[in-house]
């Protein structure tokens, strides 16, 4: 069958000895990360941490050879560090010239071991020199996202590694804009409504990059079913 499609299919009556899976890496998509109007470069990174890698891969691991970096309209660059024991080891994939109208599924030139209790952190800097408020995250290509959709084999359960700022930190922060910056921030708003009723400027934003930087992780670790996986 020929079609218009662009894709090929290969066939084969010989059943393969291991199925191959997809794992999401970076940010949960959500309103809780947001990238302030008017810079040139601000940086967001999601994290599949140690703990769980620990519970949802085999001993021996998984094999990745294939990695798709996304981001919607403002993101221009993407990649993704991999950690074992506290040490850095070869970067997973990296795209230092991203375009979303570009976007493909890149076969590694190396296959790489990720084992259990290795740690994933994806990161994506963003330009919105030409926006006049906020970015949030969401699924809208007006939206943005940070993820690698990393292939790989033997198939296991884990399909989302993803984080996201906590809630009580990012509440944290919104109480400091509303009471030492002045901002228009209610509590029975919406978390993007109290992002947009910030009037953003230089101090505004290196505040928010601290409180990415170093505020605790709300983590997704989950199964394809959509169940977490214990711990």
């Amino acid at each position: 069958i020929i079609d218009s499609s662009g894709i090929r299919f290969h066939v084969s009556r010989n059943l393969r000895a291991m199925d191959a899976g997809i794992i999401e890496l970076g940010l949960e998509y959500t309103d809780k990360m947001a990238i302030p109007p008017g810079q040139s470069s601000f940086l967001l990174s999601g994290y599949c941490v140690s703990e769980c890698t620990a519970v949802s891969l085999l001993p021996q691991g998984i094999m990745v050879f294939g990695s798709q970096l996304h981001t919607h309209l403002t993101g221009t660059k993407v990649w993704t560090k991999h950690y074992r024991n506290g040490r850095e080891l070869v970067e997973l994939n990296r795209d230092n010239h991203y375009s979303t109208h570009f976007q493909e599924i890149r076969r590694l030139k190396r296959l790489v071991n990720i084992l259990p209790g290795d740690a994933l952190i994806t990161t994506c800097e963003y330009n919105t020199e030409n926006r006049d408020n906020v970015t949030l995250g969401g699924f809208a290509i007006s939206d943005e996202m940070c993820v690698n959709y990393i292939h790989y084999f033997p198939a296991t359960a884990l399909e989302v590694c993803k984080s996201a700022i906590s809630d009580q930190a990012l509440m944290t922060f919104f109480d400091y804009m509303k009471e030492w910056e002045n901002q228009g921030i209610s509590k029975h708003m919406s978390v993007s409504s109290n992002y947009k009723a910030i009037e953003w400027n230089r101090i505004r934003v290196e505040l928010l990059e601290g409180v990415y930087n170093e505020a605790p992780l709300s983590m997704q670790c989950n199964m394809s079913s959509g169940d977490r996986f214990p711990g």
